[in-house]
Order: C-alpha cells, then sequence, then structure tokens
C-alpha cells in the first residue's frame, strides 16, 4: 500500500484519483495548489507525488524543482495537460520520475 500525495487542482479529477487509488489499496491524500502541494510533500510522509503543472498558487514545476533542490528524493509523477515535447523534457530535467499527459486511461496512471 502506497501513500499518494495528489497535487492538483480540478477538484473532480483529484477526488476522482483519490477514490480509484484508494480502491486499488493506496492510501491517498490531496493538495489544491501548490502551495499547499510543496508542504505536503516536503513531510516526507508519501511514497510518491501525482504533481500537476498548472496550479494555483506556485506551478508545478516549482514544486518539483524546490523538491530536489531542497534533497526530496520522493517520487514524482507528473500528471498534466501539458503534453508538447518541451514540456516533457523540462519536467524530467525538473525531476520528474515519469511524466503522463492528459487525458490519460486510469490503468496507465496505475503502472
Amino acid at each position: 500500500m502506497a501513500r499518494v500525495l495528489i497535487v492538483e487542482d480540478n477538484r473532480n479529477l483529484a477526488h476522482g484519483l483519490r477514490t480509484n487509488l484508494e480502491f486499488e489499496g493506496h492510501r491517498a491524500e490531496i493538495a489544491s495548489d501548490g502551495d499547499a502541494g510543496l508542504r505536503r510533500a516536503r513531510s516526507g510522509e508519501h511514497d510518491i507525488v501525482v504533481l500537476d503543472l498548472m496550479l494555483p498558487e506556485l506551478d508545478g514545476y516549482r514544486v518539483l524543482e524546490t523538491l530536489r533542490r531542497e534533497g526530496h528524493t520522493v517520487p514524482v509523477l507528473v500528471l498534466t495537460a501539458r503534453g508538447d515535447e518541451a514540456d516533457k523534457v523540462r519536467g524530467f530535467e525538473s525531476g520528474a520520475d515519469d511524466y503522463v499527459t492528459k487525458p490519460f486511461a486510469l490503468a496507465e496512471l496505475l503502472a
């Protein structure tokens, strides 16, 4: 059972993800903006972070870059509508472990 932090400002998507992850046996928590996501990710309480890039307060790139600069090694899966090659490259260069574009299949995300 993984402890998952979902950093997503789309309430319906975030709750749907949480529901599906919990159905699969994981524990999931939601942060609805970049500042809250960064605070929760810094806690070290999560096994993985699912991170949107387009967030209020602090965008996902800055969340990811800050975590990595501070030495946090929690795996981060970027889940975003930004599917251009340049966005993906920037995501990986910022420290993402994986990158999934919206719309996505649930099986793809769980894999």
